[in-house]
């Protein structure tokens, strides 16, 4: 049964467990290899939001990206670097050292001075390509939970079916029982125990389905949640309950929402912090043109004598390498605004496109509700009273039974449909917005 606790809470946000990882940053630790450890309470869908951020190796290897362009960023950062050295000079009447004599030690200082801005701009770039890959690091986190979240309902309506096959060949089991026995009583024919028979058979075979369908979401969401294969998590929410009521989900309109995924979803970040690295790609290619100052200071150790020896390096003749270097990172920051853009019209057709499916998927679920699910349950009530009171024979039940069968079985994809497109809307818009979920 679908509790009203669970209706009623939020999602929790891979933006939200970014205070997990941000700290990770400055300290990496490999978790690749640590295992999940399944809690014994029933588990909800963001407890295994939770586990799966925590352990799934995707988010390993995100960390690791991040760190890397972090730490980049930080090696273009520091101040330009100084070099001391020292050597032993041997020189001739023509060849003199540097105090005149024929021999000598001599320590040098020595380092370039960033007047073109080269290395400043290089710096800003690899800054920006950082704040880039975390939020390209945010955005798997928002994609991870999406698959997580929809393997979970996806799980717990597998479960739901199978347990509603497993009810249907019990019932199906129990009327062939009964018609057998009306048959050697000599009050049913024949041919409501072939009728019987098929309808076990059909229930068989439904559970075998439902078997293999539940299998195959549980690998999933144990994949997912870096779990070992065929590790049975009990979910705390159950889809089997025909009274379940159907959620109903109060969402900003679609205006507010593309306001709300300019703010918080990662993807538009990252192409715009793409388009600014692109940017101080061109600063640093046009700078190149200008001139840097590099400053030398040597000592004689034997002497006392020093020397101060200053010099510009300035490209002049570079045959058009220099206006080909600009051209190339112009025409990659054309790209990364044309990215950019198509990024804002691939959000903004996400969050309509799944603006869209929620709807229909809460009003889809409802019409089912009440115009197959609830007449079949009646329609089944009926049936086992009139075949009680001798009005009619088995046939009739059983043809119910078939449909109530399948009425369950579609009111529980529709419940999913409603959960997926929920999580659809999650992911398009970076986070879930105030929302309020009800019976309906």
């Amino acid at each position: 049964m679908i509790t009203d606790r669970l209706r009623l809470v939020l999602p929790v946000t891979g933006l939200a467990l970014l205070g997990l990882f941000t700290p990770a940053l400055a300290r990496f630790e490999d978790r690749s290899q640590t295992q999940t450890t399944v809690p014994d309470s029933p588990l909800s869908v963001d407890d295994a939001v939770k586990l799966g951020l925590k352990h799934n190796p995707q988010v390993a290897a995100g960390l690791a990206g991040v760190a890397a362009s972090l730490a980049t960023y930080h090696s273009l950062g520091v101040p330009v670097p100084v070099t001391i050295g020292a050597s032993r000079v041997n020189g001739t009447s023509t060849a003199p050292t540097l105090t005149g004599t024929t021999s000598d030690t001599i320590v040098d200082v020595s380092g370039t001075l960033d007047t073109s801005g080269q290395r400043r701009y290089q710096a800003a770039g690899a800054n920006a390509t950082y704040k880039a890959t975390h939020f390209t690091f945010l955005e798997t986190l928002l994609s991870l939970e999406q698959q997580i979240r929809d393997a979970y309902w996806s799980l717990a309506a597998a479960e739901a079916q199978e347990q509603i096959a497993s009810v249907s060949l019990h019932e199906a089991q129990r009327i062939y029982d009964l018609t057998v026995t009306q048959e050697k009583a000599g009050a049913s024919p024949r041919g409501d125990v072939v009728r019987s028979s098929i309808d076990v058979a059909n229930a068989k075979q439904t559970l075998l389905t439902a078997q293999g369908a539940h299998k195959s979401a549980l690998i999933v969401f144990d994949n997912l949640l870096a779990l070992p294969q065929q590790t049975q998590a009990k979910l705390s929410v159950s889809l089997s309950d025909d009274s379940a009521p159907v959620p109903s989900i109060g969402v900003p309109s679609v205006k507010d929402l593309d306001r709300l995924a300019k703010e918080s979803r990662p993807l538009l970040k990252s192409a715009e912090e793409q388009a600014r690295a692109a940017k101080y790609a061109v600063l640093q290619a046009q700078s190149s043109r200008l001139p840097d100052f590099n400053v030398m200071y040597q000592r004689s150790v034997e002497q006392q004598v020093d020397a101060l020896t200053l010099s510009i390096s300035l490209p002049l003749f570079d045959f058009g390498g220099i206006s080909q270097t600009v051209r190339a990172a112009k025409e990659q920051r054309k790209q990364a605004e044309a990215q950019k853009l198509q990024a804002e019209q691939q959000v903004a057709q996400q969050i309509a496109q799944a603006y869209s499916d929620l709807q229909v998927a809460v009003e889809s679920a409802s019409s089912y509700k009440k115009e197959i699910l609830e007449p079949s349950v009646s329609l089944l009530d009926m049936a086992k009273l009139g075949y009680q009171q001798g009005a009619t024979g088995i046939l009739p039940v059983i043809d119910a039974e078939s449909t109530i069968r399948n009425a369950r079985v579609g009111y529980i994809n529709t419940l999913l449909a409603i959960y997926k497109a929920q999580d659809e809307l999650l992911s398009a818009v970076g986070k879930m917005p105030e929302t309020s979920m009800k019976a309906k």
